[in-house]
């Protein structure tokens, strides 16, 4: 301990700790509430794409957000009877978030169809989002229905 010549003050001589600061997570998020028409497959997929090209995100998983979101759209306009149909992209630096919302509801299977026969022409869109992400979440509700997927960027 060092001293000087006024008595009341006392220096210490120690390093101060250094405080790490966690890195900034940006996150980034883009909304968008459309007619849930056939027109809204292509303008929101450009919509993500242009986001995701914004943003910086590397070509490979703008090309899956690309995919991800025409499925996930386009089951909300064939298949739920929604009026509108609502994206959110949210990007926090690791992985690219996608959610799809309806407020449709989506129409019981018929009894008297072979299940094979009906997967044949439908049912397939859901598996390849679920193939080509991390994480995929359906919350079906009374209020409609929401589709959570995760995009890995790095």
């Amino acid at each position: 301990m060092a001293t000087t010549d006024h008595p009341r003050q006392v220096f210490i001589d120690r390093p101060r700790p250094i405080l790490a600061k966690p890195p900034d997570r940006i996150r980034r998020l883009a909304f968008r509430l459309t007619r849930s028409t056939h027109a809204a497959v292509p303008d929101l997929r450009r919509f993500a794409r242009a986001t995701a090209r914004r943003w910086a995100v590397p070509e490979d998983p703008c090309d899956t957000l690309a995919l991800v979101v025409s499925e996930l759209v386009t089951n909300v306009v064939l298949h739920s009877g929604s009026p509108n149909v609502a994206l959110l992209i949210t990007f926090d630096g690791v992985a690219l978030t996608v959610e799809v919302t309806d407020n449709g509801r989506w129409p019981e299977s018929d009894a008297g169809t072979p299940a094979l026969a009906q997967r044949a022409s439908f049912g397939r869109g859901l598996e390849l989002v679920r193939a080509c992400t991390s994480r995929c979440t359906v919350l079906p509700t009374i209020a409609g229905t929401r589709v959570t997927t995760r995009i890995p960027v790095t």
